[in-house]
């Protein structure tokens, strides 16, 4: 969006209704040329609702754009972040950024899993898609890959005002209330774990394979296995997906930094079998994480 203005946050959006148009008929006396004339402007007047027919259809579309954020906002965001609009009008998701995205429907922002009403991915700029709710109600939604801050919600027809006031807070906060709090902890864990870590020696191979699996026994919901590995410079690292949930392997410069996209890589893997591969050709630590759940699931290659 162009116009941006403080409120993008929030945007009321209503039902928009086709204007009827009438064509009245011609009186007088004309000759052959002058009907002809009448028949060209009938044309044109045909021209004019069409063009008219175009525009109350594109207003009936509500327009929601993934962008980079800016001026203290997360690293992307949907913009706007909040939609109050009337049930049967249609929502249209464009990705503007070019960056990977999905639009997940969910039945709560705190949890942010999965609730199956519509699973969509924007996954170059340009990429849209389109829903239309039929029913009052809130909608929350978010996008996998940037899951700890990138929401969004539809307020549609008639909803709780309660409701959607907390809505409001979780929005100024997306990462949480005790977010602060929460980061350095996590940031103290992530740098012991990757300085205290035994790594699984795995030199002498030329493929190296890691998975994703849900965590057991006390571990975290979803870890990578194993997660800090040595390997010979030159090996190939293929990281496999296991539990067919949503993940990324993104590189970072240092582990306790954890988001936005890997300089080094940042790809997906989507679905149970899906694969990444990556050749360690410089000797050094390589950390990376899942961007989804980069909270607790990351990991560390050491090459020799």
């Amino acid at each position: 969006m162009d116009d941006r203005t403080p409120s993008r946050r929030r945007v009321l959006f209503g039902a928009a209704s086709a204007a009827a148009v009438g064509i009245g008929s011609l009186s007088g006396c004309v000759g052959n040329e002058e009907e002809t004339d009448g028949d060209d402007d009938a044309e044109a007047d045909d021209a004019n609702l069409d063009d008219d027919d175009a525009d109350a259809d594109d207003a009936d579309i509500v327009e929601i754009e993934t962008r980079e954020g800016e001026d203290g906002e997360p690293d992307f965001v949907f913009d706007p972040a909040i939609t109050e609009l009337e049930s049967g009008t249609t929502v249209r998701w464009t990705n503007t950024d070019g960056v990977f995205h999905t639009v997940t429907s969910t039945d709560s922002l705190e949890a942010r899993t999965e609730s199956g009403e519509f699973n969509e991915a924007l996954s170059a700029e340009g990429d849209t898609f389109e829903w239309t709710p039929e029913e009052d109600g809130i909608q929350h939604y978010y996008c996998e890959p940037h899951a700890g801050f990138m929401i969004g919600t539809l307020a549609v027809g008639d909803v709780d005002d309660a409701e959607l006031e907390e809505t409001e807070e979780i929005h100024e906060n997306p990462e949480g209330a005790d977010d602060d709090a929460d980061d350095d902890t996590e940031d103290e864990d992530a740098d012991d774990h990757d300085d205290d870590e035994e790594f699984v020696d795995m030199t002498g191979e030329d493929v190296v394979q890691i998975e994703t699996r849900q965590g057991e026994d006390g571990e975290p919901d979803f870890v990578f296995d194993p997660a800090f590995v040595t390997v010979d410079e030159g090996t190939t690292i293929e990281w496999v997906n296991t539990d067919g949930v949503f993940h990324t392997v993104t590189s970072t410069d240092d582990i306790e930094r954890r988001s936005g996209g890997g300089d080094e890589f940042n790809a997906t893997i989507s679905g149970e079998g899906a694969t990444f591969e990556w050749e360690a050709d410089e000797s050094g630590r390589q950390p990376y994480y899942c961007s989804p759940h980069a909270g607790f699931m990351y990991g560390a290659i050491e090459i020799e």
